[in-house]
């Protein structure tokens, strides 16, 4: 890190992106899981999930070299999932991760959190920021990061508390709890909890420490912040001075709930003040008035009759001074303290009273408690590095003029001119069958669906499947219907009689395997499949050169004046079956290595690149059906050497030869005996499957 970068984090200032990418010895990605309000796929998939995997391929420039590598990275992780507010969970994007819609009946899902796991490192992020390009990259934002690993030190409470919230959110997407995606997401906090469970400390937040944190959740079935905050606050003095920072606030012409539960839980005798951080302007109508985007309740809100109390207000800034660049307001967080305690909370509550959980309808959401001693803070570092990551403001002046004006529009206020998807739309899944063809699964609630409704395609071209078709279908809760359209759908447009607009209904996977590998890597040439297996470096690199020798072989001329190399030696049976040799002895080599999923496991075997793909491509362009079957038998011979290793957090020895000899069930009904005319050939394959399949 360069100072210029330490001192700028010193200062409280970084990028949430970069807590998206693995640090030193983390280990292989097992998996993630999301929420956020506003979202978008693009950004999420090609910058939040490629630091996430460690992509080194890029979108805009690496082309096909791109989607192997994110397929490759993908498929063999656990989960990978975000569950975003009904109102923007929409768009196309890669079925190798889940969307899944919150279906809140009067609130929103508010909460931006992400939970990232890789095999030696579990990483809570609870931030401000939607999983946007304009949250991450160009509004002024707030994000708190906690790390669990062997022998850490961070609190397991957090970690536990947020688990548990994980679980019960999901619940808002409505769909059963058997469901595909939601038991990925299931199975990924069962597995993140079990591991973790050394990988923290379990005692109070102030046991002997100067800083502690802990989780703040409200919304349903959760208590509201202020309630929380009576028990994180310490016995004895209660805090004194309040700094609140927030873009949003409650509607200006009724009474300011969260400002006066706010006085309620500071000082109640002496001096105490509440300062809050505004967006403002000066007036372009009235010379020394300043306009203030907050309303003029929070001010009237302060108690009366006290004489000790105050109200203030600090201007931001809607520059950084890192660049200089205008960026939009939208952190949030509340600083309370006394002369001896701080209690500093940020993450996506607005200072509203939805947002801090006091409505009829509150908002989920998510934030960190940060808890500081200052009697354990002896050299106040832990002070200053909380003090930097506040919000920055020039004080209004108490006896400036003042114009109050506040903006209709709301942070939490779903988009105008857009429809919830009923109910009725439960799930819909994609799956293939044995063939590899495409089927969509749609699941119906009981509630039965709006009259006129219909499907359309993601580009709204055609409709897929309509009210009429499944009446005529005797109206069931599930129907499989056959793909023909290409690529897998993100989802469907639907649309009813009386809708002002149209809903989205995303489609999620049955399994990693119902999708078909992209084009580039569908049915590989044999020669191909053995330089990748034979390979030290990453699929993705190999299979650039190969596209880079391919294109160079279409555009360029064709002869060669070297007579030895026209001649294509690697069709020689003797040289063939010395090559194929080292690719099988190569695939070994890969299953022996640990392996931290089933998904892993499973690409390994079945992938573009795996076991079956070779034995296709073997099937494919082998000369004899003698040299076919000697050929598998060989492959099915070298799995049955394979020696799994240990490795802490990985798949068991035992469970990987299971699914090794499955495979090679499968793969003795590949091999044709029927045909062959060599009865030793014949005896050698018999031999070897009743040896290693007795």
């Amino acid at each position: 890190m360069s100072r210029k970068e330490k001192k700028i984090r010193e200062e409280g200032f970084g990028r949430i992106l970069d807590a998206w990418v693995p640090s030193e010895g983390a280990g292989d990605p097992i998996g993630c899981v999301a929420t956020s309000f506003t979202f978008s796929p693009v950004f999420f998939e090609e910058e939040c999930l490629g630091r996430f995997l460690h992509l080194e391929s890029d979108p805009n420039e690496d082309g096909p070299a791109y989607l192997i590598e994110r397929e490759e990275k993908l498929a063999p992780i656990m989960c990978a999932a975000v569950l975003v507010d009904q109102h923007h969970c929409r768009g196309s994007r890669n079925l190798r991760w889940d969307l899944l819609p919150a279906r809140l009946k009067g609130s929103v899902l508010h909460a931006k959190l992400s939970l990232l796991h890789w095999t030696n490192l579990i990483r809570l992020i609870v931030s401000s920021s939607n999983l946007t390009d304009d949250g991450y990259r160009r509004n002024q934002e707030i994000f708190g990061v906690v790390d669990y690993k062997p022998g850490g030190s961070s609190p397991l409470d957090c970690l536990k508390q947020t688990i548990s919230f994980l679980r019960l959110v999901v619940e808002y997407s409505q769909i059963d709890s058997g469901s595909p995606p939601l038991q990925r997401w299931y199975r990924f906090l069962d597995r993140a909890e079990d591991v973790s469970k050394e990988w923290g400390v379990v005692n109070d937040v102030w046991d002997r420490k100067a800083i502690g944190i802990q989780s703040v959740i409200s919304g349903p079935g959760y208590p509201d912040i202020f309630k929380k905050l009576d028990k994180i606050w310490p016995s004895g003095s209660p805090p004194v001075d309040a700094f609140v920072a927030s873009p949003f606030y409650d509607d200006p012409d009724s009474p300011n709930k969260p400002a006066e539960r706010l006085w309620g839980i500071l000082k109640q005798r002496g001096r105490a003040s509440v300062s809050y951080y505004v967006s403002a302007e000066d007036s372009r109508d009235e010379e020394g008035t300043v306009v203030i985007h907050a309303p003029q309740s929070l001010k009237l809100s302060q108690p009366q009759g006290r004489d000790s109390v105050k109200t203030n207000f600090y201007r931001v800034d809607d520059f950084l001074k890192q660049d200089k660049i205008p960026r939009p307001y939208h952190l949030k967080s509340l600083w309370l303290e006394n002369d001896r305690f701080v209690v500093y909370i940020m993450g996506s509550s607005n200072f509203t009273s939805p947002g801090m959980g006091i409505s009829k309808h509150p908002n989920i959401e998510v934030n960190l408690a940060y808890l500081l001693d200052r009697n354990r803070d002896s050299k106040r570092k832990k002070a200053r590095f909380l003090e930097a990551s506040f919000m920055k403001g020039e004080k209004i002046p108490s006896d400036i003029s003042i114009k109050w004006e506040l903006s209709s529009a709301q942070d939490d206020n779903p988009p105008e001119n857009t429809e919830e998807l009923p109910l009725a739309f439960s799930l819909a899944l994609y799956d293939s069958d044995d063939e590899g063809k495409g089927i969509v699964i749609l699941h119906f609630a009981e509630s039965p669906p709006p009259e006129g409704w219909r499907l359309m395609l993601e580009d709204k071209s055609s409709i897929f499947y309509g009210e009429k078709e499944w009446k005529k279908n005797a109206c069931p809760s599930e129907i499989r219907l056959e793909w023909h359209d290409g690529p897998p759908p993100s989802g469907f447009w639907v649309s009813w009689t009386g809708s002002k607009s149209t809903a989205w209904w995303p489609v999620n996977v049955v399994s990693a395997h119902s999708l078909p590998p992209p084009a580039e890597l569908k049915d590989l040439p044999l020669e191909v499949l053995i330089n990748i297996l034979t390979s030290a470096r990453p699929l993705h690199k190999v299979f650039k050169e190969y596209l880079a020798r391919k294109n160079e072989r279409r555009d360029g001329p064709n002869e060669d004046l070297d007579p030895h190399k026209r001649v294509d030696t690697s069709q020689f049976l003797l040289r063939r079956t010395r090559r194929i040799s080292w690719a099988l002895n190569s695939l070994r080599e890969r299953l022996e290595r640990p392996v931290a999923t089933m998904e892993c496991l499973k690409w390994r075997l079945y992938g573009p690149v795996g076991v079956m793909a070779l034995a296709k491509a073997l099937e494919r362009e082998t000369h004899s059906d003698e040299e076919r079957a000697f050929l598998l038998t060989e492959l099915a011979l070298e799995l049955t050497w394979v020696k799994p290793n240990k490795a802490p957090g990985c798949l068991s020895p035992d469970k990987i030869r299971q699914e090794i000899r499955s495979l090679l069930k499968k793969l003795k009904n590949t091999i044709p005996r029927k045909g062959l005319k060599n009865s030793l050939i014949d005896k050698y394959v018999q031999d070897v499957f009743n040896l290693i399949l007795r």
